[in-house]
């Protein structure tokens, strides 16, 4: 497993426990290093960021 796979896991986690601040901050952090690394419209960026929208609309039900 990769490290990008890693951490989308263990957003996903956070999201499943119900900890939705933990799974935006991680969400956000993640798509923000793969930006960084494989550019601004990577597609597991911009699935990192539809996370934290995701966990936000969680978190504010």
């Amino acid at each position: 497993m990769d490290e990008i796979t890693r951490r989308m896991a263990e957003a996903e986690q956070a999201e499943q426990e119900g900890d939705y601040r933990k799974a935006a901050r991680l969400y956000d952090q993640l798509g923000k290093d793969i930006q960084a690394r494989h550019g601004r419209f990577d597609p597991r960026a911009l699935d990192a960021f539809e996370g934290v929208a995701r966990s936000i609309h969680k978190g504010a039900s």
